[in-house]
Order: structure tokens, then sequence, then C-alpha cells
């Protein structure tokens, strides 16, 4: 038995917390932003921001040119988890009191917090939300942070996110083997 949660709400929520970040940072970073993502954990009680700029990701890649697709693909490494903090942290208030629930069924409660975050960012993509705000088009990742999640569901989310040339370097990404 499962106490209803409002994922609805919650969509409404990370989708104005995503806008109002987004504004944010390219009040700060401006045409310097090349990607963005929304970042979740196993435990499904974080929804964070993370934006990356060319002039990190460069930097980053020159001082460790082995791991650049690291640099490119992993929002952990990105500049920065700022923008929209009030609005994040309130969601991941909800979340971490909901998690904690005696009848949660926790795995479906996750997969669908993590199909909410990609629904999100693929309904502001479709829209042209970061190509209008950022002028032209961007890496979008829906990512997890020390998970277990598999690769193939990590590499669909990306597709869905971006277009073909980008999920494919993703997916070459995910299958390479660094020695």
């Amino acid at each position: 038995m499962n106490t209803y949660f409002n994922f609805d709400e919650l969509k409404s929520k990370i989708e104005d917390a995503t806008k109002k970040s987004f504004k944010e940072n390219i009040q700060k970073y401006g045409s310097d932003i090349c990607s963005f993502s929304l970042i979740s954990d196993d435990g499904a009680m974080t929804v964070v921001p993370f934006t990356n700029t060319k002039s990190h990701l460069e930097k980053m890649q020159l001082e460790d040119p082995k791991y650049k697709d690291v640099y490119e693909f992993e929002p952990a490494e990105w500049f920065t988890s700022d923008g929209a903090n009030t609005e994040f942290n309130d969601i991941c208030k909800t979340l971490s009191v909901e998690i904690y629930k005696e009848n949660l069924d926790f795995e479906n409660f996750k997969k669908t917090l993590f199909e909410t975050c990609t629904q999100v960012l693929e309904k502001l993509r479709t829209e042209n939300f970061f190509r209008q705000e950022l002028g032209r088009d961007l890496l979008i990742m829906f990512s997890i942070s020390d998970t277990d999640e598999t690769e193939e569901n990590q590499i669909k989310w990306t597709k869905r996110l971006n277009n073909e040339e980008e999920g494919k370097r993703f997916e070459d990404y995910m299958n390479f083997e660094y020695e």
C-alpha cells in the first residue's frame, strides 16, 4: 500500500525551478554555457541543477585530456550547481520527507522521480526554452550521482533530451572502457 504522492505538482515545481536556475545562470555566464543537467541520487532524495561552461570544460579537458569526455558528460564534474537554490532545496525537502514514509513503494517512487525529471527537461527542450534563453542548442542531461542505474537507461534519457549526434556521442562515451 502506497500513500499518494502528487508527481504532477512536483513536476510543475521542478519545471519552474529549472527555468529559474537556467535564467539565473544565463545572467551570470551568458553564452559561455554549454550544458545543463538535472541530477538526482539513488536515494531519490535530491533534484539539483548543474550547468557547465565552455571555459570550464576546456580548462578541465586541457588539464586531463585522457578524461576529456568525463568532463563533458558527467555533470558532477561541471562548473556549477547553482541557481534557484531555495526552490530546489524545497523540492529536496519534499522528497526526503516522502521517502521515509512507511508505506512507500521506494523503487516505483524512484523510477517515477527519474522519469519526471526527464519529462521536464524533454518538455523544455521541445518548447525550445533552452534555445530561446541561450540563443542555441546545448547538451541537456538527466543524471544520477553515485548510481547503480543501468547504462541503458542513462543512454535512453540522454538520447531523448538531445539530437541524434549528441545521443550517439554519449552512448559511445558510456560504452568506452578506460584503461
